[in-house]
């Protein structure tokens, strides 16, 4: 398995936090179930080799589509990967979904778009160069190239309340209130709510606990002291934070590091520093 993630092109820097690829082979054995759980930000995912499966709403495996756009989750995504994968992924900004479909977030959160019947002919043109090319660094390029022109087209202008709200919550792993950043813009909390809605798939307090929740991954690399790693997070005490390990992962926090593995560890922990 060779999982890599690379910094986007400055050009991208608004809507993509990062571009990532993964290539298993027979060699791997037979892949286990893996458990992809929520970042804050949207993705789009291209197979250009056998594509992967997912457990569906109703407990089902479906194969997924070869070129998708997943919307924001709020709960943990079981994967299943295939014995010969190949997946180049563009990690989105957590508001940078909307400049490139044009359409309100809200609508795809927990849900995954089939983009080669949106984009049609421009998104078939897509998968194929991407599986002609000869090395991963040439179809991270093809793809980059390929966000360049659809920003060009579409011309959406960010929402900046939005846009810093995001900076701000990232930037302090969700420790901050809610109400101030509204106050900043002259918003009301419902205000700010609803443009999160719209440009981010659900609300700014959600966004916020899923950084903290992602701020674990960083302090358990230090040390895995559970209670004082949920103080550094931001929780108020333990159970807090195991309250909202279940809540996005389905697990208590021991259980699910112990479980992870393959695609689910690589993209828990990733290459790239932000």
């Amino acid at each position: 398995m060779q999982y890599t993630e690379r910094a986007p092109h400055p050009s991208l820097l608004s809507i993509v936090r990062c571009i990532w690829t993964f290539d298993s082979s027979a060699d791997d054995g037979s892949p286990e179930m893996q458990r992809v759980v929520p970042d804050g930000c949207p993705e789009i995912i291209l197979h250009y080799g056998e594509r992967c499966s997912e457990v569906n709403a109703r407990g089902q495996i479906e194969q997924q589509s070869r070129f998708l756009f997943a919307g924001q989750m709020s709960q943990p995504l079981l994967l299943q990967p295939s014995v010969q994968a190949g997946m180049i992924g563009i990690r989105l900004q957590s508001a940078g979904a909307r400049m490139l479909l044009g359409i309100p977030m809200r609508e795809t959160t927990n849900v995954r778009l089939d983009l080669a019947a949106i984009w049609t002919q421009a998104g078939d043109d897509l998968v194929d160069a991407v599986r002609n090319a000869r090395c991963s660094g040439e179809r991270v390029q093809i793809v980059e190239r390929f966000l360049q022109k659809k920003m060009s087209q579409l011309r959406i202008e960010p929402d900046a309340a939005v846009a810093h709200a995001v900076a701000l919550l990232q930037g302090a792993a969700g420790r901050i209130s809610v109400d101030e950043i509204a106050k900043q813009w002259a918003l009301s909390q419902r205000q700010l709510e609803r443009r999160f809605l719209n440009e981010v798939g659900f609300p700014p307090r959600l966004l916020a606990s899923i950084f903290r929740f992602r701020r674990v991954f960083d302090l358990l690399e230090k040390s895995d002291l559970w209670a004082s790693r949920a103080i550094d997070a931001g929780y108020f005490d333990q159970p807090h934070m195991i309250r909202d390990f279940k809540r996005f992962s389905g697990q208590q926090p021991q259980a699910f590091f112990q479980s992870l593995n393959g695609l689910g560890r690589a993209m828990a922990r990733g290459d790239v520093a932000y």
